[in-house]
């Protein structure tokens, strides 16, 4: 049962480095093909992916890691958009996370999710003086993310689903 748990974590962390390493590839893909950053989330991309997968913890450590190695690499999303995506992220993660253990359609959870870590940021708004007409624009430029992230996180779900990791 031991040597069952550790392999689980190996393959956690695993799974956790090759999500952190594409959180690199999806913006520059993204902005690549010319869609915007602000439409489609794209640094939401592995954490729709991880949602189903990882763990609590590295799932909210991915939330926030993804736009810090972004920032850091690429010095995209800056300041304040860097810590609205962080925020949401953690929101986004951590709602996954208590929401997994209800019972209550995974697919379902995910879209519920995005939705209150998008308008959760709204606190942000306030500490960093941001033009509150700015935020909602960005919410609802945003719908566009909220989709694909929706159907990718419930893509994986229906993949797996059936297979225990």
């Amino acid at each position: 049962m031991n040597t069952l748990s550790l392999r689980k974590s190996n393959i956690n962390i695993l799974i956790f480095f090759i999500l952190s390493a594409f959180s690199l590839a999806c913006p520059i893909i993204t902005h690549h093909l010319g869609f915007k950053g602000t439409e489609f989330l794209p640094i939401f991309f592995t954490l729709s992916l991880g949602s189903y997968i990882l763990n609590p913890l590295l799932l909210i450590l991915l939330s926030v890691i993804s736009p810090v190695l972004n920032y850091l690499f690429t010095k995209m999303p800056m300041p304040p958009v860097l810590y609205f995506l962080i925020f949401e992220g953690i929101i986004f993660s951590s709602a996954v996370c208590l929401l997994r253990k209800k019972n209550i359609s995974f697919i379902l959870i995910v879209l519920l999710a995005f939705i209150l870590a998008r308008l959760s940021s709204v606190i942000l708004v306030f500490i960093f003086d941001i033009n509150i007409n700015d935020w909602f624009n960005g919410i609802i430029n945003g719908y566009k993310g909220i989709i694909v992230n929706f159907l990718l996180a419930s893509i994986m779900y229906l993949i797996l689903k059936n297979n225990a990791l």
